[in-house]
Formats: C-alpha cells, sequence, structure tokens
C-alpha cells in the first residue's frame, strides 16, 4: 500500500483505492492477514505535508464475548492522517521518505482504533450459564440460578415501607 506522491503540486489531490489484505496482531483477531479496502484521496498542502483522507472497510472474524463462538465482522470507519518528511512536534502525523508514503501502518492503527469495544455475535447472544459453562444459545442448562444475589436480599425490604 504505497502512494507515489512524487509530481503532486501544491493544492493538488489523488485518488487512491487499494484493494490488499493488512496483518493485525493475533491476539485482536482469529484471523491475523485480513482483506481491507481502502478508498480516498491524498492532497499536498503547502508546508509539504500530505494529508490522506478517506474509508477502510475491513472483513474480520472476532470472538464473541459472550459465548466465545468466531462470527464475521464487518468494520467500516474514516481515515484523516497527516504525513510528513521531516519530524514534527506533533505526534500525530505519519513520516515517510523518497516521495512514498507507506499507508499499511495507518491503516492497521485506525481498524486497531475502530474495534468495537464489545464484540457480540449477535443482539440475542446469551453467553455461557455462569454455574456450568453451558452455552446458553444452545439450549437452556439444568442449573438452578436466580438472578438474586443472598448478600442484596435486605436492600430489597429498603422500600417496602411505602413512606419514603
Amino acid at each position: 500500500m504505497v502512494i507515489d506522491v512524487s509530481g503532486l503540486e501544491k493544492s493538488e489531490s489523488r485518488e487512491v483505492v487499494f484493494d490488499e489484505t493488512v496483518n493485525i496482531p493475533k491476539n485482536y483477531v482469529d484471523n491475523s492477514s485480513i482483506p481491507v479496502k481502502i478508498t480516498g484521496t491524498i492532497e499536498k498542502d503547502g508546508d509539504g505535508k500530505f494529508c490522506f483522507t478517506g474509508n477502510v472497510e475491513a472483513w474480520l472474524v472476532l470472538k464473541c464475548d459472550l459465548c466465545l463462538k468466531p462470527f464475521d465482522y464487518k468494520l467500516s470507519t474514516t481515515m484523516n492522517e497527516i504525513f510528513c518528511t521531516n519530524e514534527d512536534e506533533q505526534k500525530d502525523i505519519w513520516l515517510f521518505s523518497d516521495n512514498k508514503i507507506e499507508l499499511e501502518p495507518a491503516v492497521v492503527s485506525s481498524i486497531l482504533l475502530s474495534f468495537p469495544m464489545r464484540a457480540v455475535c449477535s443482539d440475542d447472544c446469551k453467553g455461557f450459564c455462569h454455574v456450568c459453562g453451558k452455552n446458553l444459545n444452545e439450549g437452556l442448562c439444568s442449573c438452578n440460578v436466580s438472578n438474586n444475589n443472598p448478600l442484596f436480599e435486605e436492600l430489597k425490604t429498603l422500600f417496602d415501607d411505602k413512606e419514603v
């Protein structure tokens, strides 16, 4: 995913489209090599910096946080990244050299920052029984589990008195 910016004049932009695979650290996804589609524009500003603005679509296989089953997940996010040839005081600028911008590290960073906080295979996933460990999506278990915690039984009587 290399963008050649030689010949790009000030305030000129160029369309960029990539359909490739990137490697994500294995502790984030089941499949470390994932297909991505990147579309956007690269533009040169007056200070010799290049701004990439675009969209990223990635197809991931995640594990459900409730039942641990793998499921397909389509991630869509936007990217607004600045690239520069010399180190700048700002820490949110990507460095490049030889008029070639390597976009893959910025794409991987954008994908990792866009991961869902809670990956769930479906809205009605029931997860595991906390007593026997059976996947409750496959059927009910025979555990006698009530949702009442005995430590909070006394709190239930707090509002029995109607005066409050």
